[in-house]
């Protein structure tokens, strides 16, 4: 007569996955650790983190590259200088301030290689305390230029949009200069003192310019 099969008793859940469960810690330290990382990454790129300081009455240099519309990347290489910061005498066209506020004029010569995409630009200027007040190109009735740090007429190449480029293309316009000057009009309230004027493309990487007194 044979003597009958003992069969080991199967091992248990715990028992199986041992392993796994030793090493939940360190993968759930190290998806903390990677979520931790986006959130920074996404928090840098989001504002104005990265600053170039220029002394009043220097001249500033910003060379960036930032991502393109068809998935690469292409270069900001500019020079800028802070001319003055004043009140606007002659207002934009059609422009009517709210109450409590007034307009300042933002005086500034750049240079760049005419080849140089630099569409896309954004301007603010900065009270003592830090409060950004931003360019805004349609607002308060008036049409300022979209773009404030190029010439209007001649703002120079575009930034590609791929298979689009023909269908968007426009009449060519003259090159723009090599070097050249412009002065668009901030709003913000009647007691806010401009100490910086800040310049960017992509954040978060800007030029941050003194004022001078």
């Amino acid at each position: 007569m044979s003597s009958p099969t003992v069969t080991p008793p199967a091992a248990g859940w715990w028992r199986r996955n041992r392993w796994a469960l030793a090493a939940l810690p360190v993968v759930l330290v190290l998806t903390v650790v990677a979520a931790g990382d986006r959130v920074r990454t996404l928090w840098w790129e989001q504002d104005l983190h990265a600053p170039v300081a220029v002394d009043a009455g220097a001249t500033g240099e910003l060379h960036q590259r930032v991502y393109d519309g068809v998935g690469g990347t292409m270069p900001i290489d500019v020079r800028v200088h802070l001319d003055g910061v004043g009140d606007a005498t002659t207002l934009p066209r059609d422009m009517e301030l709210p109450d409590g506020t007034r307009a300042v004029r933002v005086d500034l010569t750049l240079s760049a290689d005419p080849d140089i995409v630099l569409a896309g630009c954004e301007l603010a200027v900065r009270d003592a305390a830090g409060t950004r007040y931003e360019y805004e190109a349609n607002a308060w009735g008036a049409f300022q230029a979209v773009v404030p740090c190029v010439p209007e007429d001649t703002p120079g190449p575009a930034p590609s949009l791929g298979d689009l480029d023909d269908v968007l293309s426009e009449r060519e316009s003259a090159p723009r200069p090599a070097t050249w000057s412009v002065s668009p009009v901030i709003v913000l309230p009647d007691d806010a003192e401009v100490t910086e004027v800040v310049l960017w493309w992509q954040k978060p990487q800007y030029l941050q310019l003194e004022v001078p007194d």
